[in-house]
């Protein structure tokens, strides 16, 4: 007896095989073609300025091919972002959802979905006092001393203080510098010619407490020709970067503020 012949496997036609295998080339032609520019241009767009922009895309044809981007590792100098001024920037970005489908058709990159990026970040002396200048640290700077404010109630000086910035802002009032020496970083404001307020020194150590809350440390508050500035509970005071921010590093040494952890970025 004649066994009945085996089931032939299917099989993908000769042609069909082609024309999947060139469809597959073409899209990656397509990536490699569009994506990369695209990229560099979001980026590019998020930063007021940067120099020697290096950076690459990881990730299989497949998933780029479906908007998703499993990292690109970016490394850069002389970046400002959100007016912070950074000498190196070495970051991985992961997990990154994008509008592929529009970037095809030659629209902008656009994110689907927040992404997190992880590095190491050092601002120097340079950085930390160009950063001062800028108008968004202004703004930042009043903030600060609302909360140290907030947390010495008794301080009735700074609180006159505060009156003299109706527009929330230290900018137009103060000239900044600072300097960082050893494990502490010093901040002087100084008054702009025809401004009659006290010349501020504040200096202090730094370190992270849960990941998202930066305390100064050896923190120290003075004030020209005045007394009735002294903030008596200043140690251990707590500032709240939100979030978005995970650090799990930030201390001071030669000379410089390290930071380590990851950023949240949204949309």
């Amino acid at each position: 007896m004649t066994e009945p012949d085996a089931p032939m496997p299917d099989l993908e036609s000769p042609d069909s095989a082609t024309d999947s295998a060139t469809s597959a080339g073409q899209g990656s032609r397509l990536i490699s073609r569009l994506l990369p520019p695209a990229v560099r241009l979001w980026l590019l767009s998020r930063l007021e300025h940067v120099e020697a922009l290096v950076f690459q895309i990881e990730g299989r044809d497949r998933e780029l091919l479906s908007g998703h981007i499993p990292a690109i590792v970016l490394s850069a100098q002389k970046a400002i972002y959100d007016g912070i001024h950074l000498s190196q920037v070495a970051v991985k970005a992961s997990a990154i959802h994008i509008n592929l489908s529009q970037v095809i058709r030659r629209k902008p990159l656009r994110l689907m979905a927040p992404f997190p990026v992880e590095g190491d970040l050092r601002l120097t002396e340079a950085d930390l006092n160009a950063t001062l200048q800028s108008a968004l640290l202004g703004e930042g700077l009043y903030d600060f001393f609302e909360r140290l404010a907030t947390a010495n109630p008794d301080a009735t000086g700074l609180q006159t203080l505060l009156q003299q910035f109706p527009d929330k802002t230290v900018e137009p009032h103060y000239d900044r510098e600072a300097t960082i020496a050893g494990d502490i970083v010093t901040l002087r404001l100084i008054p702009k010619a025809g401004q009659a307020l006290p010349a501020i020194a504040l200096s202090t150590g730094l370190s992270v407490q849960n990941g998202q809350r930066l305390r100064l440390t050896q923190l120290r508050w003075e004030v020209s020709g005045s007394t009735d500035l002294a903030l008596p509970n200043l140690e251990g005071f707590e500032v709240n970067l939100g979030s978005a921010v995970a650090l799990s590093q930030c201390h001071i040494a030669a000379g410089e503020i390290v930071l380590a952890g990851i950023i949240t970025v949204m949309p």
